[in-house]
């Protein structure tokens, strides 16, 4: 295509610059045989610099450059009778294929950059997928562990807030196994598995406990990476509540456009020893910068009273 397009652009120079008496033919015929010793000789600087530059093989390479000259200038002069033009100087010639060379040498290191700069974007493209496929798959056995705490606890006290918490569980974990490999889900799909958890942890907590939840002002259609907010709920009802003692945990998740913000706010427990691994935590903020760079902010703040999360995404 590169050939086709030099060669009807130099057809159009040719015939648009020609004197009164030149023709159409005669412009075909100039540029056809301008073109017989520049394209073997494009190949052949092509070939020479894969064949000995790229295997370090300077001296043959000079030598086969030099070479590769003096055939274009042979072949050059050689058709020049045949065009129809002037005779350019020898000199002339011979910076005209050193110019050449020095522009199919260019157009290959050109090529190659491009080719270099594709397998790289891919390969990190591939690294990013690997590593949220190893995100995703440590967040499952993180949340299996935190809720099995939580039913051990309460079954202690009442068997069947227990089973109920059982059985909200493999809700959840449904929702692990069937969208968890997706790229992207409904963000309506999502707003279930946060409703489905907050029912789980209200059965462990008491009325002493003020849960608010707001998911009225989301576009339920639009698509989103998937377990996103979890880990931020958990954290949530994990360090924030107690079965006994006040508490609060208030969640809102709205839409406007392409943007979405999530919040939530929950209370500061005072003097409860748990152990924080931060796994989910850690896994999220890293999912958050792979399939949302630069189009998301994270803002995490913290007093006496409350613990606050925000997340802006722009979908």
């Amino acid at each position: 295509m590169i050939w086709i397009t030099a060669f009807f652009i130099l057809l159009t120079v040719s015939y648009l610059t020609a004197n009164e008496n030149g023709n159409f033919f005669a412009s075909l015929r100039e540029t056809f045989f301008l073109f017989v010793p520049i394209i073997p000789i494009t190949y052949l600087a092509f070939w020479t610099k894969e064949y000995f530059f790229d295997r370090r093989k300077y001296l043959l390479y000079i030598f086969a450059a030099i070479s590769i000259v003096a055939i274009g200038v042979i072949l050059y002069e050689a058709v020049e009778p045949i065009r129809g033009t002037v005779r350019n100087s020898r000199s002339q010639n011979i910076t005209n294929f050193i110019f050449l060379q020095l522009i199919a040498v260019g157009l290959q290191y050109f090529k190659r950059g491009i080719v270099n700069q594709y397998q790289i974007q891919e390969l990190k493209a591939k690294t990013a997928t690997s590593e949220l496929n190893t995100l995703k798959a440590q967040l499952n056995p993180h949340f299996l562990f935190n809720t099995l705490n939580n039913i051990y606890g309460v079954n202690q006290i009442d068997s069947e807030i227990g089973s109920e918490m059982i059985m909200e569980l493999s809700d959840v974990m449904r929702y692990h196994l069937e969208f968890s490999k997706e790229g992207k889900v409904k963000l309506e799909d999502e707003i279930q598995l946060l409703n489905s958890y907050i029912k789980l942890e209200k059965l462990r907590l008491r009325e002493t406990c003020d849960v608010q939840v707001k998911f009225n002002d989301a576009n339920e259609n639009l698509k989103i990476s998937p377990l996103l907010f979890l880990p931020f709920l958990e954290n949530a009802f994990k360090h924030g509540t107690h079965p006994n003692k006040e508490c609060f945990v208030h969640i809102e998740l709205k839409t406007t456009k392409d943007n979405l913000y999530f919040m939530i706010r929950n209370s500061v427990v005072i003097n409860r020893k748990i152990v924080k691994t931060n796994i989910g935590l850690q896994n999220t903020k890293r999912r958050l910068e792979l399939i949302y760079p630069k189009k998301h902010q994270l803002n995490i703040a913290k007093d006496d009273q409350e613990h606050l999360v925000e997340i802006f995404i722009e979908l």
